[in-house]
Parts: C-alpha cells; sequence; structure tokens
C-alpha cells in the first residue's frame, strides 16, 4: 500500500547525504511535532546536525542558508508560492491536498495524496514522516510516535495508519488492548478530563459520582486496572451518555477501537501522549513535546503539569462559551476574544454538540484573527475549500483538510467572512 510513497521518499535520500546540517519547520500540534520529531530521531542516527523550529503556519517567515536543507513537515503543500520561494533545497512531508503547483527543481514531496493515497484519515504528517524515516534507516521503534501523530488529527486505524500499527505489533514496538480508549489514571479523573471522547463532566461532580454509581465503579480505581466486566460496564455507560449528548456517531469507532499502547515510549497510553503533547503545542511548550517523543524522561512531569493546567483552562472555557455559539443558514460559529482556544472548540463543539452543521471558531488577538472549521463525514461540504476561498476574500488565507481547516485572517474582516462562509457551506451542502 505504501510503496508509491516509499520510492517517492526515496528521492530525498540524496539530499540527506548531500546536507551536513538541516532545518526542519514544523507545525506546532500533535501530528506536526511528532513528524518533527520522527524526521529528527532519524536524522540523529544519521550523524546529521539540524534545527527545529516550530510555527502556526507558513504564513510565518522560514529562515535559512542557502546551503541547507529545508524540510517542512506537516505544512507546505497548500502553500506553493511560499514553497516556490525557498531557494534552499526542499523536502515537503506533508498530508494536506496540494494546492497549484510549487515550481521549484530542487525539491522532493513526499504527500500520500500524490501516491493515490488518503491523507486525510488513513496516513497523516507524523505517518508520512515514518514512511520517510525508513527509507534512510530502520526507524520501525517509531510506529508508535508516528500514530500518537494520527490520533492527534482524529484519523482512522486504516489504510497507511492500520499499515504502521501492524509493523509496529509485528516489530514489538506496541501493543492493542481491548477496550474503552481513556487516560490511564484514576477512573474518576480520567472521565472529568477527557477531551477525546468528551463526556461533559468537568464542573458536574455530583452527576459524575452519580454516573460512577450507577456503573457500579470505584472512582479511586486506576483505569488500567479495571476487570473486563467493569470495562465492558463503563464502555456501555459512556456510550449511551454520549448517545444522549448527540454526539457524531463517528466517535464511537474512534473510542471503541481499544487502546493502543507504545512500549517504547515514555507514556504508553497514546492518547494519553497524545494529549500532552497537544498541550505543550498549544501554551508555546512545543519544545517539551518534541522531548518525549525522543525518550527524553527530564521533561515528563513538566509536561503532565502543562497538560493538566492547559485540559482545565479548556474545559472552563468551554463551559463559558456554550451560550455565545450563534447560528448561521448552514452553519454554527462562536467567536472568542482568546487566541489560541479556536482549534479545540471547534473540534469538541463539532463533535459532541453539533454535528448537524460545519463548526466555525474564531479566536481574535490583536489585528488578526485565528479561524478552525470542523466538519464531519456526513456533511457535504469541503472546509478546505471554503477556507480558501472566504479568506482569500477578506485577504487573509486559509486552507487544510475537508472536514478541518482553518484560516488566518484581519480581525475587522471577522463578520464578512462568516457570511462568506456560510454563503459557501450552503453552495456546497
Amino acid at each position: 500500500m505504501l510503496d508509491i510513497l516509499k520510492a517517492i521518499a526515496r528521492e530525498g535520500i540524496k539530499f540527506v547525504e548531500k546536507h551536513d546540517f538541516v532545518r526542519i519547520f514544523t507545525h506546532y500540534d500533535p501530528d506536526g511535532i511528532t513528524a518533527g520529531a520522527i524526521i529528527a530521531t532519524a536524522l540523529i542516527r544519521l550523524g546529521k546536525d539540524f534545527q527545529v523550529r516550530f510555527l502556526k503556519g507558513l504564513n510565518e517567515e522560514v529562515e535559512y542558508d542557502k546551503d541547507d536543507l529545508v524540510i517542512l513537515s506537516d505544512m507546505g503543500s497548500g502553500y506553493p508560492d511560499v514553497v516556490s520561494k525557498i531557494e534552499a533545497d526542499t523536502i515537503v512531508v506533508d498530508h494536506h491536498i496540494p494546492t497549484g503547483r510549487i515550481e521549484k527543481d530542487n525539491l522532493v514531496h513526499i504527500n500520500p495524496h500524490l501516491a493515490g493515497l488518503d491523507g486525510t484519515y488513513e496516513l497523516s504528517a507524523s505517518g508520512t514522516a515514518y514512511v520517510f524515516a525508513n527509507v534512510l534507516g530502520d526507524n520501525r521503534d517509531l510506529a508508535g510516535i508516528a500514530l500518537v501523530g494520527a490520533i492527534g488529527d482524529k484519523q482512522k486505524m486504516k489504510g497507511g495508519n492500520a499499515e504502521i500499527l501492524r509493523e509496529g505489533i509485528e516489530s514489538g514496538y506496541i501493543e492493542v488492548k481491548s477496550g474503552l480508549s481513556l487516560h490511564s489514571m484514576k477512573v474518576r479523573e480520567a472521565l472529568m478530563l477527557s477531551l477525546e471522547p468528551f463526556l461533559d463532566f468537568y464542573g458536574k461532580e455530583d452527576e459524575l459520582e452519580d454516573f460512577l454509581r450507577k456503573v457500579r465503579i470505584d472512582g479511586d480505581k486506576d483505569f488500567e486496572e479495571l476487570s473486563d466486566e467493569e470495562m465492558y460496564r463503563l464502555s456501555n455507560a459512556v456510550a449511551l451518555r454520549l448517545l444522549k449528548m448527540n454526539a457524531y456517531t463517528g466517535v464511537f469507532n474512534d473510542i471503541m477501537r481499544g487502546r493502543i499502547i507504545l512500549k517504547s515510549e515514555l507514556i504508553r497510553n497514546a492518547v494519553t501522549m497524545c494529549d500532552v503533547i497537544n498541550a505543550c503545542g498549544r501554551v508555546t511548550a512545543c519544545s517539551l513535546g518534541f522531548a518525549l517523543c525522543l525518550r527524553d524522561s527530564k521533561y515528563l512531569n513538566k509536561a503532565f503539569e502543562i497538560w493538566r493546567n492547559y485540559t482545565t483552562e479548556l474545559l472552563e472555557r468551554i463551559n463559558a462559551v456554550r451560550d455565545d455559539v450563534r447560528e448561521g443558514f448552514c452553519i454554527r460559529y462562536v467567536i472568542m476574544s482568546d487566541g489560541n482556544a479556536a482549534s479545540p472548540i471547534a473540534t469538541i463543539f463539532s463533535r459532541y454538540f453539533y454535528p448537524d452543521k460545519p463548526f466555525i471558531a474564531v479566536s481574535v488577538k490583536g489585528e488578526r484573527a485565528k479561524v478552525s472549521a470542523r466538519g464531519n463525514d456526513s456533511l457535504k461540504v469541503n472546509l478546505a475549500e471554503v477556507m480558501q476561498k472566504a479568506g482569500e476574500k477578506v485577504g487573509g488565507r486559509g486552507g487544510g483538510h475537508r472536514v478541518a481547516a482553518g484560516a488566518i485572517i484581519p480581525a475587522d474582516k471577522v463578520e464578512e467572512f462568516i457570511s462568506e462562509v456560510d454563503r459557501l457551506c450552503c453552495s456546497q451542502g
């Protein structure tokens, strides 16, 4: 399945062998951090020097010397104009749908879409980086890191991801256990702090205690110590709660697919590792998440502290903005005044509260606004196209995937942008 992508990736070997120094530019989300770490680990094992910089997108400046090798990780495919202007040898390791044409000879473009694969659901940037790393050498021990990135991008364990999972299991680096996919901690805390699945227990302690009583489970018991019967009861109760919440039906496959155990990583629970890395990225502590992927235990406690604080603040923010959601003709949206909550709020609201229409979250900060758009398979709307067109109309820029996209726009154009997004979604739906 990955043979064509591997053939494309092998074209990058010549650039890696040619250069002694590599500049890696990668996205700040879990998929980007894990992808960057996989590439960095492969370079370390080859004795190459490198520098890593975490970006929110290619709207930020890419600084390099002409003699460097530039690797763009989890970005680049949707910015042909920017990549075309990079004078250094360049490798793009991405999974976003390519747009336009990159006018550049000294380029290797590694993207599942260019190999006939589904980069939206079945191979993320970290999975693409894993393919690249394994043409550079034997880096199969990084399979777990690759799947953490896929989990972060809400991908399915199908296609390329399934092949990486199989390879990780066969090589002894991954184990899959049956049951609900939750954090490895006390059951009460795992239910209250869970974002995937989002169970809406935060700030509802009495409701949580009633839930635990009815399911006959001790909330102080560690999640990993639950018996098969307890796990069965808990899984059924969680599924029933999600149905009552009107959650998107695709959520059930995600949370019931079993627990992926990373036998070689500092954090063995893949969902927990994903959320910890995500929290580090969201609070601009990307280097800590990166260090975890490089198995540097010095930063483990600090990373968990960041995760707990970030999760608590996000859950409080979710509760605070529920009543601020507005409805257009074909979308729902919320406009907020903070700068880093748009993406997780759009994801949670679209998956657990309002799965029947695309959900748009806007965070306004200074003169710019960050937009996150989320949908699902049941909606016949291409949000990447919507974000691109609406962003360009108001002097901004957008793109992404069909069901998960975003944009950066001028702050004074938010209402005009929302109207255009609504119009475009109506025309597609």
